[in-house]
């Protein structure tokens, strides 16, 4: 059954994966549509939480106990610091090395994993760590032409923020489902970039009617499935393994975009993919350590889902 468990758990995480990755080119559509960064934020994960509270007021989990406002609220603070730090560091180097350092977070997931969550860094973990680190610099190269420091410093940023959000998430979860704390997470983020764009006076909504339908994908695919799915698999494999998993994000979004927009593979891209999928075979093998305890609260709580 845990092995089981485990593999529906790597499969959560590559559905997220899946999602995720549509999120450079379904965002590079909106840009095309006359839709800005901020609208997009906001209109996203507000129609993200909309469309996630029938779900919650249909299974009576409209409720958050007090005791989970606090590390919900910081969750939900960390996911929005770290898109904005990697939209900023973008302005200050190119996307390719903002993103190849972004994807460094795998590694800061697991030392917290290690230092704060007690979870064993095992021979096994530790080379599909460095295969995924390797597959990720292939895939998504690394120019320092065009790069300053501030960009490199917001993009390392990012990764910790994100890091955190993801740490934060398996602990503050606890006695939670998937669903309530995945809702909760979307709607204070939708409320936030909606301040942020009203403050800022961003937020527009007179771009081209083909702009709603490439949202509607971005909400449903890249936002509700990629969220529920990532979360529900961190609590059956824990943090630093979810995390490691993810690395298949950029293969699938340089697919996606070789698909779509009718980009380049080359071969150090397919190499570093390979790099990617092997950490991902290596982390599917039997591990005599125990999955993350997160897993054990998850899986006893009636509120999940298979």
């Amino acid at each position: 059954m845990e092995r089981r468990g485990q593999a529906i758990g790597i499969g959560l995480v590559v559905l997220s994966a899946i999602g995720y990755a549509g999120t450079p080119t379904l965002a590079a559509l909106a840009y095309e549509a006359g839709i800005n960064v901020p609208t997009t934020l906001t209109l996203r994960f507000g129609a993200a939480a909309l469309l996630a509270w029938p779900f919650l007021l249909l299974r009576r989990e409209a409720g958050l106990p007090r005791s989970h406002l606090g590390g919900l609220a910081l969750a939900g603070a960390l996911f929005v610091a770290n898109t904005s730090t990697f939209f900023l560091a973008i302005r200050y180097a190119p996307a390719s090395t903002v993103a190849a350092i972004f994807y460094s977070y795998p590694a800061i997931v697991t030392l917290l994993a290690v230092l704060w969550l007690g979870e064993r860094l095992t021979l096994v973990r530790a080379i599909a760590l460095a295969l995924a680190m390797i597959g990720c610099l292939l895939t998504l190269g690394f120019d320092f032409e065009g790069a300053d420091g501030r960009g490199m410093l917001l993009a390392f940023a990012s990764a910790c923020f994100y890091a955190g959000h993801i740490v934060v998430s398996s602990r503050v979860v606890r006695g939670l489902s998937v669903v309530r704390a995945s809702t909760w997470i979307m709607s204070g983020m939708a409320l936030m970039f909606a301040a942020f764009a009203l403050l800022s006076g961003s937020l527009d909504l007179s771009f081209q009617p083909r702009g709603w339908l490439v949202l509607a994908t971005m909400v449903v695919a890249s936002t509700v499935v990629a969220v529920l799915a990532f979360l529900a698999g961190v609590m059956r494999l824990g943090p630093a393994r979810a995390s490691i998993i993810a690395t298949l994000e950029p293969v699938m979004a340089v697919a996606l975009a070789a698909v779509v927009l009718r980009e380049d593979i080359g071969l150090m891209r397919a190499l570093g993919g390979l790099a990617i999928l092997t950490a991902v075979v290596l982390l599917r093998l039997p591990v005599a350590d125990a999955p993350a305890r997160p897993a054990l609260d998850a899986t006893g709580d009636g509120g999940h889902g298979s």
